[in-house]
């Protein structure tokens, strides 16, 4: 970018033509070469790569750089640093090495026919047809103006849940790269479980009831005419803490026992009473 004579220039802040890729009728941010801000940062640090490793912007014109804590970043990773409220700078480029490597969308989908890129595309957040389902539905996904379910149906189309290795993927995690079904990414929230990879080595290995020692499986499928696994998480209501894996019985004993004062006490109780049942005698009831 040329810079303009002194007797030329506008001053900063005064509306005027930017000079920049958009030559739009704006307010000067950069008197000497008489820019708007956008393209000031467009320009200003011109053939320079952004700092965080595996992005790929260069500094061509296009895209907009900024500095932040002695580091040069695009501004599609100064968005994403922002929004983790500029932590570090290594859990960041952690956690974006995570993102920008994350797999491709809708490749099957596309290979399949699935879906297609469509012409004049409406909004975001815009209510038309979606082209898969064919509903009036708010557009996810301008692209290929998907609906919020057909986005989420079509995205990583053919993927498995890493998890449970059954269900179809939704969802593609960055932080652990593994791809997680509804199901696994609900159970994750509802136990307030930290990893997936946990839930999966640490949890859904539990073969066995950890009272009764009676087989448990995780997955509603591996039983006939059932909607539900036999394995349940246990966990404590008021902390919140898993605690361990119960069968369906078991996990309800534990609910009932534990509502009494004394739940100790009341199984100590309950252990004589069996041993020794009070009314077992010949005069109660007829051989």
């Amino acid at each position: 970018m040329p810079i303009i004579p002194q007797e030329k220039r506008v001053t900063t802040g005064s509306v005027a033509i930017c000079r920049g890729s958009c030559n739009q009728i704006t307010q000067i941010y950069r008197s000497d070469r008489q820019l708007c801000r956008n393209c000031d940062q467009r320009y200003r640090y011109f053939g320079y790569q952004c700092d965080v490793p595996d992005c790929r912007n260069k500094g061509d014109g296009h895209n907009r750089f900024v500095t932040k804590e002695n580091k040069l970043v695009c501004y599609a990773c100064y968005r994403a640093w922002d929004n983790m409220k500029f932590c570090d700078w290594e859990r960041f480029v952690e956690k974006r090495h995570g993102f920008l490597n994350r797999p491709e969308t809708f490749v099957w989908a596309v290979a399949e026919g699935l879906v297609k890129p469509v012409e004049n595309p409406v909004a975001q957040g815009e209510t038309a047809e979606c082209s898969s389902c064919e509903r009036n539905l708010p557009i996810h996904h301008t692209g290929y103006q998907l609906c919020g379910t057909c986005r989420q149906k079509l995205q990583y189309h053919n993927e498995t849940c890493g998890v449970c290795e059954k269900n179809p993927a939704t969802v593609w995690i960055d932080d652990e790269s593994i791809y997680v079904c509804n199901s696994c990414k609900r159970t994750c929230q509802v136990y307030n479980i930290t990893s997936y990879h946990i839930y999966k080595t640490q949890i859904r290995t539990i073969e066995e009831c950890m009272v009764c020692e009676e087989p448990l499986t995780h997955d509603a499928s591996d039983l006939e005419n059932s909607r539900s696994c036999s394995a349940f998480i246990d966990h404590d209501h008021e902390t919140g803490k898993v605690r361990g894996v119960l069968c369906n019985w078991c996990n309800t004993v534990e609910g009932y026992i534990k509502k009494y004062p004394d739940p100790e006490k009341v199984i100590r109780k309950l252990r004589a009473y069996l041993d020794a049942p009070p009314l077992d005698q010949s005069w109660v009831q007829e051989s």
